[in-house]
């Protein structure tokens, strides 16, 4: 059996572990605590400067010379005026002189001794002075040259700088003027002169060359001209691969920019084509749906899944980015109450076409990331103090509404109108209401999801206490829930049941705006959109709140503070009500009829006229619930409004008629009976005894004979109990738009007259002269020969 000896031990470990035992009793010192010693730079050595001996002594020995020695002489002291200096007197000689003859001494001692230390340094200094004094001859005759620092060398010891000699180019020998030749050459007198000289022609040099206004405007076109074709040509070579190409969005995104990054500001006109480009690219790579993002940072993935992730999370960071530029060049039409500062025009055009883009984002990917995002941005410009902003925000969400299918985009724009409201107000502009007509709430009925709702919940509890489910089969449910509501989502085809239950909380939403203006600002500017929101979605309210708001239109109809358009809007709105629920609510309708048939007679504006029309309609759609008096007043006062509206109002008032006269106690109107007792009364305040059966509608005879051919051929048809064919199918409301010659399309469209050529009449002024060459005329022929040379 072997011995057991001790265990041996590496040197490396004996080393760290002794490294270990000093480093924690503190006596290791590591490298990093040394201190580093770097190399101070030396200053230069001043220039010797001309001293009083200097001078004299060379007066001294300037007489002794020839005037063209003397010449060249205080040239080369004028370019180096350190040769003097250098010169040492007499003394000094004598004392160098003593010097060598102890070095050559010191030499010959450092021969016999060579070991010693001080025979070597004498040595190596006697040397060294020699050549110092052989260096700094050369030096001298050697013409100056210039020096260029380079970049310092980092050693052991410390930084080290360096310079280096660099030879004058041939610019910098053609700069210099023949004035300083000359006092290099001259005396001190004539070098000062030039020396002011050159002093006046570099203060010269560093003022700015004026730039002209034709330099500014090329120099704007052609960069404006290279920024087009550069976003172009990125903009090309990202839609023909935008997998590989989509980091072409960071130029362009960068032309969005302010300023450039050289500090320069940025061209507007740059920066609004690199906007509508960009959107017109997000156009074409944006998907139609939401992308949604999962941590898939511990599961494997396929290389084409992973090349799909990260091109979707780039874009969609790209597309943040773009979305928080054109937010911020949009903040200008934002300004804080008592700003009344005018933005500058090219700032707010940049402002206009930022908002255009983020519309035409909303409008064509209103499912995609950050659509609510922009919709919070867009909202407020409804309120905004431009009227183009307004108008093309209007625009942007009416066509959302018209074209949503699902309804999330539509309830988020309706809901944040609402906050709108609640905020502003009074202060709100009407547009924000306007836009809401768009909303198309035809198929919602508040009261059946109602009672649906509270049938289900009604269900539920009744099969709680049927059934006592085990905890396993809650589980089992509740998965069970979870997979059916993926299946919803996975499908293309859309949900009707849910779009049905988006479309009644945005019908709701809309509602409570409209109440809300109702019992806070009922006088201001808002009551007009909030009563033509009411009259067009009165089918779908709720029967419980019919009475309340009958109560509230008419109270406002009879409010002297309201304005006579709004009172005539309030009338037809509760017309509109009773019309949809005029059945089951206990409502006399003889108030509104009385109400429009005063105001139709006082009508001047052509909304004023469009509504009271209106008005008339909903009268003659519930006319077998209306007595004979009030449709015999209402078929006088559209008679009397023909004869004196525009052709196209005439027109709708005239196909009115033509519904009433459907009725025989209108008809009667035609031929009126001559045992018919009273007298009609015009200006009377009730519709009912106003006296209309004693009136004719003597007006058609009138208009039969109007300018405008189709007004003329529907009072002469009417007259005799027949209607236009090219006017039959067609509402009154419709005949009105068709009509409308306000935007210069007439219809019937007018022809061209053709052109009448005026004889030419010549007149003599004297009759004799006439009068002779009419009998020339009249004696000479005017037939042409048969040999007529060709």
């Amino acid at each position: 059996m072997a011995k057991k000896g001790k265990h041996r031990v590496s040197k490396v470990k004996k080393n760290n572990q002794t490294t270990n035992k000093m480093k924690k009793q503190g006596k290791l010192k590591l490298q990093r605590h040394r201190t580093k010693v770097q190399k101070q730079r030396q200053p230069t050595q001043a220039e010797p400067e001309y001293s009083s001996e200097s001078e004299e002594s060379s007066n001294e020995w300037a007489d002794m010379l020839d005037e063209e020695e003397q010449a060249y002489i205080t040239g080369r002291l004028a370019r180096q005026p350190q040769l003097l200096s250098d010169i040492p007197p007499e003394e000094e000689k004598k004392k160098n002189l003593k010097r060598k003859r102890t070095r050559k001494k010191e030499q010959k001692q450092g021969k016999q001794k060579p070991g010693s230390d001080s025979g070597a340094a004498s040595l190596d200094d006697s040397e060294n002075s020699d050549v110092e004094e052989q260096y700094e001859k050369e030096l001298s005759e050697r013409p100056v040259k210039k020096l260029r620092p380079l970049l310092p060398i980092k050693t052991k010891e410390g930084v080290v700088e360096r310079m280096e000699e660099c030879e004058e180019s041939d610019s910098d020998k053609e700069e210099e003027s023949p004035e300083v030749q000359s006092e290099e050459e001259g005396s001190e007198s004539e070098g000062s002169d030039s020396g002011v000289e050159d002093k006046d022609k570099e203060e010269k040099a560093q003022e700015p060359e004026t730039i002209t206004t034709v330099q500014l405007l090329a120099a704007r076109r052609d960069r404006l001209q290279h920024e087009k074709l550069r976003i172009g040509a990125l903009c090309s070579s990202l839609l023909e691969s935008p997998e590989k190409k989509l980091k072409n969005l960071f130029p362009i995104l960068y032309l969005m920019e302010e300023r450039l990054r050289d500090g320069t500001p940025n061209l507007l006109s740059v920066r609004k084509l690199a906007s509508l480009s960009a959107a017109e690219v997000y156009r074409d790579l944006l998907p139609d749906y939401k992308i949604r993002h999962q941590d898939y940072t511990d599961v494997k993935l396929k290389k084409d899944t992973l090349a799909l992730y990260k091109y979707e999370k780039e874009l969609l960071e790209f597309y943040k980015r773009y979305l928080q530029r054109l937010e911020k060049a949009t903040n200008v039409l934002r300004r804080k109450m008592g700003d009344n500062r005018k933005p500058d025009e090219g700032t707010l055009s940049l402002a206009l076409i930022s908002l255009r883009c983020m519309g035409g984002m909303l409008v064509a990917r209103p499912q995609f990331n950050y659509a609510d995002n922009i919709a919070q941005t867009l909202v407020p410009h409804l309120d905004s103090r431009v009227p183009a902003a307004r108008d093309i925000v209007k625009e942007c969400i009416e066509t959302v509404f018209r074209e949503d299918n699902k309804g999330d985009i539509t309830l988020t724009i309706v809901r944040l109108i609402n906050q709108l409201v609640k905020r502003r107000g009074e202060r709100l502009h009407p547009s924000a209401l306007d836009c809401l007509l768009a909303l198309d709430i035809r198929d919602v009925q508040l009261d059946e999801q109602v009672d649906l709702q509270h049938k289900h919940k009604q269900d539920a509890k009744h099969k709680k206490r049927i059934i006592n489910l085990s905890k396993k089969e809650k589980k089992r449910a509740k998965k069970l829930k979870e997979v059916e509501r993926e299946l919803l989502e996975t499908r293309a085809a859309e949900d009707a049941a849910a779009r049905r239950r988006t479309l009644a909380e945005v019908t709701r939403t809309v509602f409570l705006i409209y109440f809300r203006v109702l019992k806070t600002a009922p006088h201001s500017r808002l009551l007009a959109a909030a009563l033509d929101g009411l009259a067009k979605f009165t089918h779908v309210i709720n029967l419980e709140y019919y009475s309340e708001l009958v109560a509230i239109l008419t109270a406002l109809s009879r409010d002297g503070l309201v304005s006579a358009s709004s009172q005539l809007r309030c009338v037809c709105c509760v017309l509109a009500v009773l019309r949809g629920a005029g059945d089951a609510l206990n409502v006399d309708p003889a108030a509104a009829h009385d109400r429009l048939f005063a105001a139709a007679a006082t009508v001047t504006s052509a909304e004023d006229v469009r509504m009271a029309l209106e008005g008339v309609s909903e009268v003659t759609r519930r006319a077998r619930r209306v007595s004979a008096g009030v449709l015999q007043a209402f078929a006088k006062r559209l008679a009397e409004l023909a004869a004196r509206l525009p052709p196209h109002a005439a027109l709708a008032a005239l196909a009115l008629l033509h519904q009433l006269l459907q009725h025989k106690p209108v008809s009667l109107l035609l031929a009126p009976e001559e045992g018919t007792c009273g007298r009609y009364s015009a200006l009377s305040p009730s519709a009912e005894h106003c006296g209309a059966a004693a009136a004719g509608l003597h007006e058609l005879a009138v208009l039969a004979r109007s300018v405008h051919p189709t007004v003329r051929a529907a009072a002469t048809a009417m007259l005799n109990h027949t209607w236009p064919h090219e006017l039959t199918g067609l509402t009154p409301m419709q005949i009105y738009k068709q009509y409308d010659g306000s935007q210069l399309c007439f219809k019937p469209a007018i022809p061209p007259k053709p052109l009448q050529t005026a004889k030419s009449i010549v007149g003599f002024a004297q009759p004799s002269f006439g009068a002779e060459c009419t009998a020339i005329e009249e004696t000479t022929s005017l037939t042409l020969k048969e040999n007529v040379v060709r």
